[in-house]
């Protein structure tokens, strides 16, 4: 499977986001800056507004706010990485709505970018599973999601 195996902060980040906007679905992306000298960058959480007419159900990211963070990515020499959500109270996967978004007409907007959906349930985590578009539609796997309510705070 494609895509980057993140390290436990920065999906720690990403879960911590996810977990605060629920009843909600929260959403975001990791980007990953340039690195140096054949050593990969670092990874960057930035949530994002879920602005979906039905937020509990689907999620959206606010325009200004997309079109800042890739104009930031941009200007720092990060490449999105990642596009990530929270199901709400279900199993994560990739939903129809979710492929329907994602590639329109079967066509992926982002291709060579993974999409992580983590299912909160009552507010916690519970699993995560991985998707990339590979022969013609998107392929998941579970993902383990670490222990991290115990150490260091975020």
């Amino acid at each position: 499977m494609s895509g980057p195996a993140f390290p436990p902060e920065v999906v720690a980040r990403m879960i911590h986001h996810l977990e605060a906007a629920w009843p909600q679905e929260g959403c975001g992306v990791i980007l990953q800056g340039a690195g140096g000298a054949g050593e990969e960058g670092a990874f960057r959480v930035v949530p994002l507004p879920n602005v979906a007419p039905t937020p509990r159900v689907a999620y959206a990211f606010a325009p200004d706010a997309w079109l800042q963070v890739c104009l930031e990515a941009d200007a720092r020499r990060e490449t999105l990485v990642c596009v990530f959500h929270s199901h709400v109270d279900t199993a994560a996967t990739f939903s129809a709505e979710d492929r329907r978004r994602a590639a329109p007409a079967g066509i992926p907007l982002l291709p060579c970018v993974s999409y992580e959906v983590i299912a909160i349930h009552g507010g916690r985590a519970t699993s995560a599973a991985r998707f990339v578009w590979r022969d013609g539609d998107f392929q998941g796997v579970p993902i383990r999601l670490p222990d991290f309510r115990f150490e260091k705070p975020l």
